[in-house]
């Protein structure tokens, strides 16, 4: 990052706002998933042990989302960087706990433990800075980890050093080490201020606990203001089985009272009661400018639960509300079957969605046509199904029609028996804008019209079809966009194309001046060594993942 010490001692004597500026760029953001990388904390980390004014205004960044580094740790116990990190992490939150508040703790929970089995005070730590002031962002789904009493045994000496606890049991551990970490989440929300990003994973049977937490996120800040209310991002999972609980309705029914309406995204995954599913639509339509929402269920409950179907027409009428503002909307595994005529108009009034994914959702009927013509500025569909007969074909051919002037990115995934949706296909030649394209199962014919039509195109995923030889394979490079770059062949689990032919056809592809650099076969039919020394000839870069 900084090659050179002289870099390093030019640069201490920037200007704060200079350095905050840089600092910045350096929170490396995953949007796909939306997480910030190990790498991004290795390089804050960096310029932390600069200078002291270098430390004193980095360390802000580095704290400012603490929890996404770890988005990736598996539940499990066993030994990892990352489980060392994430431990490392609660030590020094709980080090910004007023020593007092730990040892009352200590105190009240420690009693009935064994009389020869005592906790003795060994050293506490005392915080550089009050890092939980810096915290921009919460992520309380990895709450399980926590409150897994063996994983806090095991990782006792790293996460809580104030106590010698190498004699005690683990069952005595627990008294105290459950109390702490119960405080440790509490203080956390009570005293991050002007969070930006909320994950929350309801995993929780204590309603006291969450009580806490929706009474702790909803005090105000040290300017009298609401701690939410800048709040642009929303995670919410709802991981509550009984039927009986209405932690997650209440959720939604505490923001909505606290007047959390700047969302930028909204996540809601798994909706159980229609009283959930109101709470939620009335938070939808308190927010002002919302215009990412992902709304998802199990992929269970879409096949087991006919009931869910109510839920969600109740949740799709609000959309209307944020018809000037939203942007992005994607739906995972929602069923449409018991749409109603309000939800529909919901969805055809949302004319300015620029990217629409939907992700094996059930009964996309010929119903939903209306709303397929009225999404006309679309630049990227995403659409995955089961197989093919599960889809409306139409629907698929009216949605691609509709944004065949702005569409760049489309990506199609399902099961394709011989030649079947063939009309979708025959659209897709209408995407002059086209640069990223994914599809089933190709045929030869076709994919040479597509690389006649689609003249843009960057990226292309597709099956080649061993429905057929495919001895023209040479006579693709004839028509291949110039544009494109990388060529990725999916489910090839049988080599459609010889090494012969693979070279005829970089022949085809160099003569029509391509600048294509990377080729991908995906399956797992083995590839022999002939097929990448013709791809290093024409200088391609031939990758092979076996899956």
């Amino acid at each position: 990052m900084f090659p050179t010490a002289k870099i390093y001692v030019s640069a201490s004597f920037l200007l704060s706002e200079c350095l905050e500026k840089i600092f910045s760029y350096l929170i490396d953001k995953n949007f796909s998933h939306n997480i910030y990388t190990s790498m991004s904390m290795k390089n804050i980390h960096s310029c932390t042990l600069v200078s002291r004014h270098w430390c004193r205004i980095s360390s802000p960044f580095l704290y400012a989302y603490p929890f996404h580094y770890f988005c990736r740790l598996a539940d499990s116990v066993s030994y990892s960087s990352g489980h060392l990190q994430y431990f490392k992490l609660i030590r020094t939150l709980l080090s910004c706990i007023p020593k007092s508040e730990i040892e009352q703790i200590k105190s009240s929970n420690s009693s009935n433990t064994s009389n020869t089995q005592k906790l003795t005070s060994k050293f506490i730590i005392s915080s550089t800075f009050n890092y939980i002031t810096f915290i921009r962002g919460l992520i309380l789904d990895k709450i399980k980890i926590l409150y897994n009493p063996y994983t806090l045994f095991i990782y006792r000496n790293l996460w809580l050093p104030s106590y010698n606890a190498y004699n005690i049991t683990e069952d005595q551990f627990s008294k105290i080490s459950i109390p702490i970490i119960n405080h440790l989440i509490r203080f956390l929300c009570k005293h991050c201020n002007d969070l930006t990003t909320l994950q929350f994973k309801l995993k929780i049977q204590n309603n006291e606990i969450f009580n806490n937490l929706i009474e702790s996120l909803s005090f105000k800040d040290y300017n009298g203001r609401n701690k939410l209310d800048n709040l642009k991002e929303l995670y919410f999972i709802n991981d509550i089985t009984s039927k009986n609980e209405k932690l997650p309705q209440k959720f939604y029914l505490a923001l909505s009272n606290s007047k959390v309406c700047n969302l930028n995204l909204l996540y809601n995954e798994n909706i159980s009661t229609i009283e959930e599913a109101s709470s939620l639509s009335k938070f939808i339509s308190l927010q002002k400018k919302l215009q990412h929402i992902i709304l998802s269920e199990d992929k269970l409950d879409i096949f087991l639960g006919d009931n869910i179907g109510d839920n969600y027409y109740v949740v799709l009428s609000s959309l209307s509300s944020q018809s000037e503002s939203l942007k992005v909307l994607e739906l995972k595994y929602i069923p449409f079957n018991k749409i109603n005529g309000k939800a529909l108009n919901a969805l055809c009034s949302l004319k300015n969605i620029r990217e629409l994914k939907i992700y094996m959702c059930r009964a996309i009927s010929d119903n939903l046509n209306s709303w397929a013509k009225n999404l006309s500025r679309l630049e990227v569909i995403e659409f995955m199904a089961y197989y093919f007969p599960t889809i409306s074909e139409e629907f698929l051919v009216q949605l691609i029609r509709s944004s065949s002037n702005t569409l760049t990115k489309l990506v199609l995934h399902y099961k394709r028996a011989q030649d079947q949706s063939t009309r979708i296909f025959q659209q897709i030649l209408n995407l002059n804008s086209l640069i990223h394209l994914e599809l089933p199962k190709i045929y030869s014919y076709e994919l040479i019209h597509i690389f006649k039509s689609c003249t843009k195109l960057v990226y292309l995923s597709t099956i080649l079809s061993d429905d057929e030889p495919w001895e023209n394979f040479r006579d693709l490079g004839k028509f291949i966009p110039i544009t494109l770059r990388t060529i990725r062949f999916k489910e090839m689990h049988n080599l459609v194309f010889s090494s012969t032919e693979l070279k005829y056809f970089l022949e085809e592809c160099v003569n029509n001046d391509s600048n294509l650099m990377y080729l991908e076969i995906v399956g797992n039919q083995h590839v022999s060594q002939d097929y990448f020394d013709v791809a290093a000839e024409f200088g391609i870069i031939l990758y092979y993942i076996n899956c």
